[in-house]
């Protein structure tokens, strides 16, 4: 399941040769350039009431969890967003948790422990749950 992770760090992908660590970079950009509108975690009407949150890339929600820990990046969007567009992304995050954890539960017959928690409300801690997404067997 850790395969669709946009948040995955791509640098210890070991290199066989110069192209593999080149492709393991590029791959690493594209992910990071993806928007919360890429990632599918609303309709696309709730995004379009919504354009400085659907914008945001996982950079920006990885700079946003920084700024949470008290680390400076200087990043321009995450300055520019007030705290009801905090609020606004809490919630496009909370409804994509909601479904997911719907999901686990219905599906609760072949799942032994379903633990879908979050120990905070940043924006990093809820776009792990991306990864909890079923893949395509």
């Amino acid at each position: 399941m850790t395969e669709n992770n946009p948040f995955k760090d791509l640098s210890a992908v070991p290199a066989r040769d110069p192209d593999d660590l080149q492709r393991a970079e590029n791959l690493q950009k594209k992910e990071q350039s993806r928007t919360v509108a890429d990632l599918g975690l609303a309709t696309p009407e709730q995004l379009e009431r919504l354009p400085r949150i659907r914008d945001l890339t996982v950079h920006d929600l990885n700079d946003l969890a920084a700024e949470f820990s008290g680390i400076p990046t200087d990043n321009r969007r995450v300055a520019a967003l007030s705290l009801d567009d905090l609020q606004d992304l809490e919630g496009v995050f909370f409804e994509f948790k909601r479904a997911v954890g719907s999901d686990l539960v219905s599906r609760r017959a072949t799942v032994r422990s379903v633990d879908v928690s979050c120990c905070c409300c940043t924006p990093c801690c809820s776009c792990a749950a991306a990864d909890m997404t079923p893949t395509a067997s």
